[in-house]
């Protein structure tokens, strides 16, 4: 097996798979990618700081790594699934080692000049461990339960590793989208309804090992006005900023919000409420409904897809990208508690734009290959 299907592949047949390639997809992944630099430009008050030029890095490597995914030949990226998961386990055991402390945390691996977040790259490599297992169990249809063992395994692995970090938010995205996957695969609806039942059995007992601060931001959710000085302050301000945008917008660096500091985490998991108060509630539906069009693509394609392992990887990929914008919207404007997580492509952050760009890399591949064939 050739690694590079180029290798084989006549420069007629490339440019035949240049034209299938859905420029619009890579076009809107780079409207989010201008967008981010725009806002982390405004954040640092119109200032070229290391955070912008980091972005713009990070971007250009993100790219490359996009090519290169489109360039592989498709048969490798399912032979090597289940690999793949095994190295992103061993990087989550060897953060409890040797993993960069921040904020309470082990979340990083230094790689010298730039460090990594594993847990991104885990919830890409469990979508295609379990879409593996479903491809080679397809025969077993009659007990959906002997089915859903293993891939509930493949889930709680990394979620005790995440959740031991701590990275609450991850850990839950890493859990729903795993079950998501499950669920499509065809289990039984009994089985589901008893997977909740047992989920919700088990809130007292999580609340029990959640740390004080992921237990303030649950409590501020359920009441944010009740200290709004202190571990309501995010929610406030986030609301404050997003609500005086209006219809159009302050301006291009014109928020008070942003422009005064009063948003915390504003590179990272706020840039949505800079975004709204400085281009309002016309700028941000824009940016919303790319994010749906980005959404129904991966929906479509995997619909059409050609067999259960192109399904399943492509619902996957697309449900882990979608819960990445609906959370992270839902928990600016205070409708979850604040869990951390980014706003795709748009927010500062290497490892997550590369594994949100990873993940449309390999929708591309798989449409690609089901077009072509």
């Amino acid at each position: 097996m050739n690694l590079l299907e180029f290798k084989s592949s006549s420069k007629s047949k490339f440019l035949e798979k240049c034209k299938i390639i859905n420029w619009e997809v890579i076009c809107i992944l780079f409207v989010f990618f201008l967008t981010g630099c725009a806002v982390l430009y405004s954040a640092s008050g119109g200032d070229l700081n290391p955070l912008v030029k980091n972005h713009i890095i990070k971007f250009i490597f993100s790219s490359i790594v996009f090519i290169f995914i489109l360039l592989i030949n498709y048969k490798f990226i399912k032979s090597l699934s289940l690999y793949f998961y095994l190295i992103s386990i061993a990087s989550l055991i060897f953060l409890i080692f040797f993993g960069i402390e921040s904020a309470g945390s082990k979340r990083w691996i230094s790689l010298g000049f730039f460090s990594i977040q594993p847990s991104e790259f885990a919830k890409i490599f469990l979508v295609l461990a379990i879409a593996k297992y479903y491809s080679e169990v397809a025969y077993i249809k009659n007990n959906s339960l002997i089915k859903s063992i293993f891939p509930i395994l493949l889930i709680l692995v990394p979620f005790f590793l995440i959740v031991n970090q701590p990275d609450l938010g991850t850990s839950l995205l890493l859990v729903a989208n795993g079950l998501s996957i499950i669920i499509v695969s065809g289990i039984s609806i009994w089985l589901i309804v008893i997977g909740f039942i047992i989920l919700i059995s088990l809130i007292p007992i999580t609340w029990n090992l959640l740390h004080n601060y992921q237990q303030n931001r649950i409590l501020t959710f359920l009441n944010p006005e009740n200290d709004p000085l202190g571990s309501g302050y995010h929610i406030a301000q986030s609301k404050i900023a997003i609500g005086s945008g209006g219809f159009t917008g302050k301006g291009y660096m014109q928020g008070s919000q942003s422009q005064l500091e009063f948003i915390p985490e504003i590179h990272t998991d706020f840039v949505f409420s800079i975004f709204s108060e400085e281009f309002g509630f016309l700028g941000s539906i824009i940016i919303i409904l790319l994010h749906f069009y980005l959404f129904f693509y991966g929906m479509k394609s995997s619909f059409y897809a050609n067999n259960e392992f192109d399904k399943l990887v492509v619902f996957g990929l697309t449900i882990n990208y979608f819960f990445y914008f609906l959370i992270n919207i839902s928990m600016v404007i205070g409708l979850v508690p604040v869990v951390g997580v980014p706003l795709p492509i748009i927010s500062y952050g290497g490892s997550s734009m590369l594994a949100i760009i990873i993940s449309f890399a390999i929708i591309q591949k798989i449409n690609i290959n089901r077009k072509i064939n």
